[in-house]
This record gives C-alpha cells, structure tokens and sequence, in this order.
C-alpha cells in the first residue's frame, strides 16, 4: 500500500514535467502559424501591461536584476549536480530513482522558464512583421537605392561626429561616462513611441552590467531579461557602441524581438533622440551594415563611399577594430554559434545573419521619405 501510494503522488508531478515543455513548444508552433492573431492579442493587448508592470518594479533597483539572477544560476546548478552525484553514490540501490526524479525536475523547471518566457516575451518572436506594422514598403532594392542610402548615412554619420568629445586616442568619448549615457536612452524611446501610440510604454532604464569584461570575451554587447524587463548593457564597448546597444536592448523590451527589427528600432531611437552622441551612435552603426551590404553587390562603389568617411569616423571605427580583434577567440565563436542555434528555434531562419537585415527596413524607410503616399483626396458629391 504505501508503495502504490508513493506511485500516485508522483504521477501528478511526472505528468506535469512530460506535459508542459511539450505544451509551451506547442503554444510557441501554434503562434508561429497566426502572427496576426499574436500581433493583435498578445503583443497589443497582453504584452505592454505585462512589460509595464515587470519593468516598473526592476527599473527601481540601480543594479541588473536579471544579471544577479544568472550569477545565481551557475553556483546552484553546480550544488544540483554535486548532490545528484552524491546520492548516486549513496544510493547504490536506488540509482535509477535517483535518476528518474532528477529527470522528471529537469524537465519540470525547463517546461516552466519556457513557458514563462513565452508569457512574458519569448511570443513576439511570431507577431506580425514590423515592416508590416509600421506600414515600411519593404521589398527587393537595386544597387542605386543601396549606395544612395550608404552615401546618406555616411555622410551623415561625418556630420554627427563632429564636435564630440574624444579620448586620447581621439577616439569618440561619451561625455560622463557610458553610465551616464545609458541614463540618457529615453528621450530617444519617447520619441519613437510618440511616433508609433501602438508600442508599449515600458520604464526605460537601461543598466550597465556588471560582467562586461565576460560579455566582452564573448562579443556581447547587452542582452534583455524577459523575466524582469531589463535592457542590460555591455560597457566595455568602445563609446561609439554604446547608445546603439541600449536602444536595441530596449527595442526588445518594447516587444520586438527579432534582431534585424531591433537593430532597426535602435537606428530610430537613435536619430530621434535630441543629443548628439546617440544620434552619431546610430549613424555610425548604421552605415556600416549598409556598407557591407553594398560591398556585398558593388564593391567599388562601397570603396568609394568608404574613402569618403571623415577621419575622426576612422579612428572610431579603428577603436572599434582594435578592440574586437582584442577578445576574439574561442568564447566569442563558441557563443555566436550558441547564439545562432537559439535565433534559429525562434522562428529566424537566418539565425545571426538576420542581424544584417535591417537594411531592407531602412531601405524601406528612405523610400517612404521620398516618395511620400498622396494624401486622401475627398471627392466631391
């Protein structure tokens, strides 16, 4: 009897750990198949209360949340695994027990951070496209409109450039500090949600993490936790990087989870925030996406337009080169191939290279810029 009764109080919790990874990748596979009916209930309706009241409560703290929480993680995963070796040790008779239980907890807590991070976030990954949404004509670009877009934001990036504070190396200084900077990201937000109403209205406070020396070595330059609704980011970065990282950290917290709409969303931020230094951020990033997009087609003529950079963008782009040259190595590959398996089980086929699809939306953006669409004419009765 209380063999079997011992059998039925595990069977709950069994069932439960078998079912709910399975249910949250079918949730995840079902949305995959409706963006519309995503776009409209979950990222419009559930997800900016949801992101709202998660980042009220962790934009107070003056430290990353999320980034406590992953310390955390490591040293508990090791106590798990060091008391599962232990038992199976003592346990000589009850090995596969053991062993079975720890399954059945494993795949309870993965069924549950999956889920959760489904809720809280991960659903966006299926909604509509932004380009859709912000009503962007994307489509296929030829050469002309491709150079015409690097010609503007190089000559744009030289523009922002200039009068801005610089280190000894005459590289691009943030003044105050990255810190400083990142206490500055939400002007620029504002202005984009005044742009488009539909976007959530989190509180913006993006945070410097306090492992930028590790994210360094692995080529990160921030992340988002959906969990707690923090932008945290890289401050080991050279400064030229730095405004751009936290807006695309906080496009994701605005519910856009796809890189290439994130990195998108950032050059906005960017160019609509009232200082310079962000303004300059965005450009420069900008342009060199496009630039490598048009040396892709048009070799020469992106040689042309690279030899026309000022030469205080060149000593912010050889900063840049010295100090990815730096910490590359074998973490920053292992993680980028981590990085580009996880983009690919969200639905992003191209895994990382989607990072260099944003210029189809700024391409779509320049078009709509100069060919504006007619406005309504009312017809007489």
């Amino acid at each position: 009897m209380t063999g079997s009764t011992k059998a039925r109080r595990l069977r709950p919790s069994t069932l439960a750990a078998l079912l709910l990874l399975p249910l949250a990748i079918g949730l995840q596979w079902l949305s995959a198949r409706s963006p519309e009916l995503v776009e409209t209930l979950y990222s419009r309706v559930v997800f900016p209360p949801l992101v709202a009241a998660l980042s009220s409560s962790s934009s107070r703290l003056p430290f990353s949340l999320a980034e406590l929480g992953l310390a955390c993680a490591g040293p508990a995963l090791v106590l798990v695994l060091l008391w599962t070796g232990r038992a199976l040790l003592r346990g000589k008779g009850h090995r596969w027990q053991i062993l079975a239980r720890t399954g059945v907890v494993s795949l309870l807590v993965a069924g549950a951070v999956y889920a959760l991070f489904l809720i809280a976030w991960g659903l966006n990954y299926q909604r509509v496209s932004l380009g859709r949404s912000a009503g962007l004509p994307v489509r296929p670009s030829d050469r002309s409109e491709l150079a015409a877009l690097s010609a503007d934001l190089v000559n744009a990036a030289n523009r922002l450039r200039d009068g801005l504070p610089e280190d000894e190396r005459g590289a691009m200084r943030l003044a105050g500090g990255p810190r400083v900077a990142l206490s500055r990201a939400a002007p620029g937000v504002a202005a984009l949600v005044k742009r488009y109403p539909w976007m959530p209205r989190p509180n913006v406070n993006p945070k410097p993490a306090c492992a930028s020396p590790l994210l360094a070595r692995l080529g990160i330059g921030g992340f988002y936790s959906p969990l707690t609704a923090e932008a945290t980011v890289n401050v080991e970065v050279p400064s030229s990087e730095v405004p751009f990282s936290a807006a695309h950290e906080v496009a994701h917290q605005l519910g856009f989870a796809r890189e290439d709409e994130a990195n998108y969303l950032a050059c906005l931020v960017c160019r609509l925030h009232p200082d310079a230094d962000f303004r300059y951020s965005g450009a420069f990033v900008a342009s060199r996406h496009v630039q490598r997009a048009l040396s892709s087609v048009d070799r020469a003529e992106a040689r042309v337009l690279e030899s026309r950079r000022s030469p205080a963008v060149r000593r912010d782009m050889a900063a840049l080169a010295t100090w990815v040259a730096r910490y590359r190595g074998p973490a920053m590959t292992a993680f980028n191939r981590a990085n580009d398996a996880y983009l690919r089980t969200q639905g992003q086929k191209d895994g990382t290279r989607s990072y260099g699809r944003m210029v189809d939306l700024l391409l779509a953006e320049r078009r709509l810029d100069y060919n504006p669409p007619a406005p309504l004419r009312r017809e007489d009765p």
